[in-house]
């Protein structure tokens, strides 16, 4: 009984695409928190030895790729955003935050649909100040992609040597 409630709460944090607390879990699976818990234990020991690991983001648990194993997976998977998303994403990573009729002006009438569904995936946050609405990355995308992005970004930005008057390079 054990090994089937892990091996269900396992292909349930792998086919949902946001994280899963301890209740949400337990309610999906008609199993009791005793049961949850043993079975987090179990997965998390399950993939000691492999390329996923349990998750955890918050309170919420959620089977993925070890950073060790990213580049390769991310390189060969399927976004589970589209181009316009995405689009979203580097103007909030770039900026930190920024109004929604920014966005709204980036991305036109899908920026609406869009927003709703970086939400749903919760990598954004919408605050509400006053008349206007900022939005902003969340932790859990800071947790999910962050190590990736800013070694990227440490990359890109890193300037090339130059060479100077006489010929040497320079750092």
């Amino acid at each position: 009984m054990e090994d089937e409630v892990s091996n269900r709460m396992e292909a349930l944090l792998i086919a949902t695409v946001s994280p899963m607390s301890k209740g949400d879990i337990s309610a999906a699976l008609s199993v009791d928190l005793k049961a949850v818990n043993k079975s987090l234990r179990s997965l998390k020991k399950r993939y000691e030895e492999t390329s996923l690991e349990l998750k955890t983001i918050g309170r919420k648990y959620k089977i993925g790729v070890k950073d060790k194993y990213s580049e390769v997976a991310f390189k060969y998977s399927e976004s589970e955003m589209n181009k316009g998303e995405l689009e979203i994403i580097g103007l909030l990573f770039r900026k930190g935050r920024t109004y929604i009729s920014h966005v709204e002006r980036l991305r036109g009438k899908k920026a609406e649909e869009e927003l709703d569904h970086l939400g749903k995936l919760g990598l954004v946050e919408i605050i509400h100040q006053g008349r206007r609405r900022i939005v902003k990355l969340t932790r859990t995308f800071f947790s999910k992609y962050g190590k990736e992005l800013k070694e990227r970004v440490k990359l890109e930005n890193t300037p090339e040597p130059q060479d100077n008057k006489e010929g040497q390079v320079q750092n």
